[in-house]
């Protein structure tokens, strides 16, 4: 009965990809939080004004704030994005909660928390699935750090579907992913992943 979770096991690989290839992103720490005001750099060093613009990451899009305007799919869209990137944490996290955010294994037309036996399969099978592959893969606390900081901006949206591609990632992750879609699917105003189509190649 593993078989539910399988196309989710791809996500770690690709991920790590985008970390091991990505600028490094220092995360803030209790001496950065007490630095001087005025200072609104995002990422703080040791080294001086100068290490600290040099040390900025070339890549504009990997950034902790979402994007507002312009999104592909206005407000719609980004919903689908962000909702997307939520999973894609939950994941590396092996969050059972997760499994609130997909469509039902059983059922594709309603979400995983309205058929309670597939919920309670993926909650016990995705901690144990998920840790091992993102083990597996070395996914550590330094590339949880960077797809914390990675941006989805908006998603295709097609009625009650929204597809991201690698148009919606930065730079840095679109190389990552490929051709890789995510598809997410709206049900009473909430997106929800659908696994059947989860990293699918068109």
């Amino acid at each position: 009965m593993r078989r539910p979770l399988t196309p989710l096991l791809a996500a770690p690989a690709l991920l790590l990809a985008a970390c091991d290839s990505g600028p490094e992103v220092i995360e803030p720490t209790a001496e950065a939080s007490q630095a001087p005001a005025g200072g609104d750099d995002a990422a703080v060093t040791s080294g001086g004004d100068d290490a600290a613009a040099s040390a900025a990451p070339d890549d504009a899009a990997v950034t902790s704030e979402t994007p507002s305007d312009g999104a592909e799919g206005g407000e719609d869209g980004q919903a689908a994005a962000d909702r997307a990137k939520e999973f894609l944490l939950g994941l590396v996290d092996a969050d059972p909660a997760t499994c609130d955010l997909m469509l039902s294994f059983s059922d594709p037309t309603v979400p995983m928390r309205d058929a309670p036996e597939d919920l309670e399969l993926c909650e016990a099978q995705l901690p144990e699935t998920m840790s091992a592959a993102v083990e597996a893969q070395g996914l550590g606390e330094e590339g949880r750090g960077i797809l914390e900081a990675m941006q989805i901006t908006g998603a295709a949206v097609d009625g009650d579907t929204a597809v991201i591609d690698q148009d919606n990632y930065s730079e840095l992750f679109a190389e990552s992913m490929g051709g890789s879609t995510i598809t997410l699917v709206k049900i009473d105003g909430d997106w929800f992943v659908d696994v059947d189509r989860f990293l699918a190649t068109p």
